[in-house]
């Protein structure tokens, strides 16, 4: 199957990116109140990227992604922290190869947008066993770090190791 990756530069992104993750916002993972969600959802179109991922055949979205440069404790003035706000595929689509791609498409994104990040970050519900495999994959990575707060578990990764870890796939996957 042929996937499209676009990032959300006009009014109709926009507003699919947010119908999109409005329609699946139960099966985020994010365990906060509505308007919580809504912020992180939202804040890549303000203060970062957004991403919409589509099937070719049908021709639909499947998955959304977004990032912040910086965090919200410090105004988003730390821009060397880049923090994945939401990533989402619907689950028929969950497989290795387009999760790979989309990680691919969204470091070279990263990167574009400011070639001075050091650190991508994103935040957890603990006690997620159904991604802690995934999450462990990037926790080896070196320089990885991953501490508690609130119940809630935030993975830190030094981009260049990301950049790294994606270049292993470079003959795999279509790209």
């Amino acid at each position: 199957m042929s996937y499209q990756f676009r990032l959300c530069n006009f009014e109709m992104d926009y507003e699919g990116y947010i119908k999109f993750l409005l329609e699946h916002h139960d099966e985020l993972n994010l365990l906060y109140p509505f308007a919580v969600k809504l912020s992180f959802i939202s804040s890549p179109l303000i203060f970062g990227k957004a991403m919409l991922i589509f099937s070719e055949d049908p021709y639909q979205i499947v998955g959304a992604s977004g990032f912040v440069y910086g965090t919200g404790p410090n105004n988003y003035e730390d821009r060397h922290i880049c923090q994945v706000e939401v990533a989402f595929l619907q689950r028929e689509y969950r497989c290795k190869p387009l999760f790979i791609k989309g990680l691919k498409v969204l470091i070279a994104e990263m990167k574009a947008g400011n070639p001075d990040v050091e650190t991508v970050q994103f935040w957890a519900s603990d006690g997620q066993m159904e991604l802690e495999g995934l999450f462990s994959k990037f926790n080896s990575l070196p320089g990885s770090n991953r501490f508690t707060v609130n119940n809630l578990v935030c993975y830190q990764i030094s981009f260049r190791e990301l950049e790294t870890y994606c270049r292993r796939f470079k003959n795999r996957f279509n790209g």
